[in-house]
């Protein structure tokens, strides 16, 4: 009898896990300003732990330019950030915890962003699911086979 019990627990546990809504709040506005860690492509979505996707940029000094563009998520529904050479941005967000899934509108920038920020701003306003915690985020399009994660890197 105790051995029905426990499997019957161990069933239920995982089912009661993943019907678990994410804390906005904590993970987008109070990590703070985040960086940009790298961008990928490939790997399986669905999978939380290595997800086998490619970095795009591998060579240190790419790395260190990306780490300079930031994004910051407001409690206002706003967010702000800085491009490679110091331009800002601002745009419109709100995201699901329940579905994990996320939107940026109404970006605004000065200039035409190229290079590496305009793959960010590209990134953003595709912006339709997120995975990630107070640590990292990962934020994909619709077809979740790139992703742009953002991090807490210092140089």
């Amino acid at each position: 009898m105790r051995l029905k019990n426990l499997l019957s627990i161990l069933f239920i546990f995982p089912i009661l896990c993943s019907c678990q809504e994410d804390d906005i709040e904590e993970i987008f506005v109070g990590s703070g300003t985040w960086n940009v860690g790298n961008f990928y492509t490939g790997g399986k979505w669905d999978r939380y732990d290595n997800d086998g996707a490619k970095a795009i940029y591998l060579k240190s000094e790419d790395l260190k330019v990306l780490n300079k563009m930031t994004v910051t998520f407001h409690d206002d529904g706003t967010l702000s950030g800085t491009l490679i050479n110091g331009t800002p941005f601002s745009a419109k967000w709100g995201a699901n915890g329940k579905d994990r899934t996320i939107w940026i509108n109404n970006m605004k920038t000065n200039g035409t962003p190229t290079g590496k920020s305009k793959e960010l701003i590209d990134a953003l306003i595709n912006a339709a699911y997120y995975k990630g915690d107070i640590n990292y985020i990962k934020i994909a399009p619709e077809d979740k086979k790139s992703y742009v994660q953002l991090g807490h890197y210092s140089e």
